[in-house]
């Protein structure tokens, strides 16, 4: 921990720099589990896309970034709800990055990583989330064996529909404090530990912070509200600002 004090005027400001862990919580599925029964939402329609401009403009991204990621042998799929678009998520093979924390990394072979997913605004409430995992994992690729799939700690809707979908929880990965890929050590990470090695991930027995929003370095924009207010401190990223007098 790292602590500054600044005084410019008649008070003070004590610095104090947190040397927190970063978490999200993974989450796997194996062709080898039983799919749990989903509901459909009324007017639900999915489908792999490759329609660039369709895609650009629901991910909120570029065109040139949409076909990279097509390149990069990712699939995009779509669910629509009365043919309009409601939510999209994106399928890696081979190589994946989870830009939360910053890791690039290769899959095993017949692994698939699934990644930003998002559901348009109207649309939320419906059950489209895990209806549309469902629809991955039974039709996204006839060679996957295995899927993994991550969310914020204190993404309470995210949590919700990946467990609805089926998916195992594994444990809280977390970069380090030596910016080392990390994963807690418990009964079914090490069972995944093969896996979980060859992804560069490795086991600690270190506790993973529980706030992502406050702990991320990486994280472009953060709520005003989070687990700081509710201990009484300011969140300002890897940091926290106490004034005193």
């Amino acid at each position: 921990m790292d602590v500054i004090l600044n005084c410019p005027g008649t008070g003070c400001i004590l610095k104090i720099k947190i040397n927190k862990t970063i978490a999200m919580s993974l989450y796997t599925f194996s062709h080898a589990d039983k799919l749990t029964s989903v509901k459909l939402p009324a007017g639900i329609r999915m489908e792999a896309s490759t329609d660039i401009s369709m895609l650009s403009i629901l991910c909120n991204i570029k065109v040139e970034d949409v076909t990279k990621r097509l390149a990069n042998d990712n699939t995009a799929f779509v669910a629509y709800i009365n043919n309009l678009p409601a939510a999209f998520g994106w399928m890696a093979r081979d190589n994946a990055k989870i830009g939360e924390l910053n890791h690039e990394f290769i899959l095993p072979e017949g692994n698939r990583y699934l990644w930003n997913f998002r559901t348009i605004e109207a649309y939320k409430g419906l059950g489209i989330y895990p209806a549309l995992l469902q629809y991955i994992l039974q039709n996204g690729d006839s060679d996957a064996s295995r899927f993994w799939i991550i969310h914020a700690p204190e993404n309470n809707a995210s949590l919700r529909g990946i467990l609805k979908a089926g998916f195992d929880y594994v444990g809280k990965l977390y970069i380090d404090e030596n910016e080392t890929p990390t994963i807690e050590s418990n009964d079914t990470a090490l069972a995944l530990w093969e896996q979980l090695e060859y992804m560069d991930i490795t086991l600690s027995s270190q506790p993973a912070a529980s706030c992502w929003n406050c702990s991320s370095p990486y994280l472009k924009k953060r709520n005003l509200e989070c687990c700081c207010s509710t201990a009484g401190n300011e969140c300002i990223g890897n940091s926290m600002l106490t004034t005193i007098s």
